[in-house]
């Protein structure tokens, strides 16, 4: 398995020191995060190169990039091309968010045909389009991220049992039998539960420090399983130090590795 590591707590940094920092963690790779106030904005998608050329130089891969794109357009053509013309293999799409007012058949109707058009154009310029399960959207599981791709085959997965802690975890093992080979990247975070004053409420807390996630039992089984994808360790929670934090939770993933 692949160590990625997500860009989005390094801010805006210079893509020779993002790439410069990464290579100091021992990462094998980069998932980057294509976002205003971030190393790579939507509006200059040619940093998309600028990245991987750093990355390349000290012997590290672009393996994912993710953005915000709900459905194609002036900002998905740009992004798309930078990515096919980058050798990046998975583009992250954005997240189709659950409006109850809507209702869900609506959504998955409107959605699956943007997502459509979205992998049409990855397709066209080489690469492929991924869905994040992700809490608040209606996509939050392997078997709703599923019924949203409908018969776009092409289409892969990017599994993430922290963002599914959010809203309701799933059996991991039932996750990753679901989506099978179409599961490209899997994201890597923890959380906890807290009461608080208004209730009890979900946080990111350092991976290193365990939490609701069972990582130790998931790790293990996604060898055993055969998996050879990546893992994107992301880091949500707020720290003064973005390079310790990411090299602190690398170091005890690589540990759960072996």
């Amino acid at each position: 398995m692949r160590l990625l590591a997500f860009t989005k707590p390094f801010g805006p940094i210079d893509p020779a020191l993002l790439a410069e920092n990464l290579a100091s963690l021992g990462a094998d790779g980069a998932d980057l995060l294509v976002r205003e106030g971030q190393t790579v904005s939507p509006a200059d998608p040619g940093g998309i190169a600028v990245v991987a050329a750093e990355l390349k130089s000290r012997g590290l891969t672009l393996d994912v990039v993710t953005t915000d794109l709900l459905d194609v357009g002036a900002d998905a053509e740009r992004i798309i091309a930078a990515c096919g013309e980058s050798g990046v293999p998975l583009v992250r799409a954005g997240f189709y968010r659950y409006d109850p007012a809507a209702g869900y058949r609506r959504q998955l109707e409107e959605s699956r045909a943007a997502l459509s058009r979205l992998a049409d154009l990855a397709a066209r310029h080489g690469t492929r389009l991924a869905v994040q399960l992700h809490h608040g959207t209606i996509h939050p599981s392997a078997s709703l991220a599923l019924a949203l791709a409908g018969d776009l085959n092409d289409v892969r997965f990017y599994a993430d049992p922290g963002n599914q802690a959010k809203e309701g975890s799933e059996a991991w093992a039932l996750n990753v039998d679901l989506l099978g080979d179409r599961m490209a990247c899997m994201g890597v975070k923890n959380a906890v539960w807290r009461s608080t004053a208004d209730g009890w409420v979900c946080e990111w807390q350092p991976f290193a420090d365990g939490g609701v996630v069972p990582w130790p039992e998931i790790v293990p089984g996604l060898r055993a399983r055969g998996y050879t994808g990546s893992l994107s360790l992301h880091v949500h929670y707020p720290t003064a130090d973005p390079t310790a934090a990411v090299r602190r939770d690398l170091d005890h993933l690589r540990g759960l590795l072996g």
